[in-house]
């Protein structure tokens, strides 16, 4: 027997869209300094994960079962979409102030 697909209710719609306005903007602008702030915070990133390495290294641990795994590889992957759409933002930017 067939599923019935569950219909939204006006309620369920407006909660929806109530719900939207307390969502991050896709876009938002970003100055040179903004996004020095987020490489720095990525820098101490870095360095924390370097630092859990040499420790792992120094008391001689072969490996260790972390989770939230798949959320890490997420998050660099959301991290190298960000930097392709704020590289092609920047030429798009470079054009748009030459064609003027």
């Amino acid at each position: 027997m067939a599923k019935k697909r569950a219909k939204k209710t006006v309620a369920a719609k407006k909660k929806t869209a109530s719900a939207g306005a307390d969502r991050v903007p896709r876009k938002e602008p970003y100055t040179p300094k903004r996004m020095l702030a987020h490489v720095e915070r990525l820098r101490e990133q870095a360095a924390r994960l370097a630092g859990l390495a040499r420790a792992m290294d120094d008391a001689g641990v072969k490996e260790i079962v972390v989770d939230g795994h798949a959320m890490l590889l997420r998050g660099m992957n959301q991290i190298d979409n960000f930097a392709d759409n704020a590289s092609r933002a920047v030429r798009e930017e470079k054009t748009a102030l030459l064609d003027q």
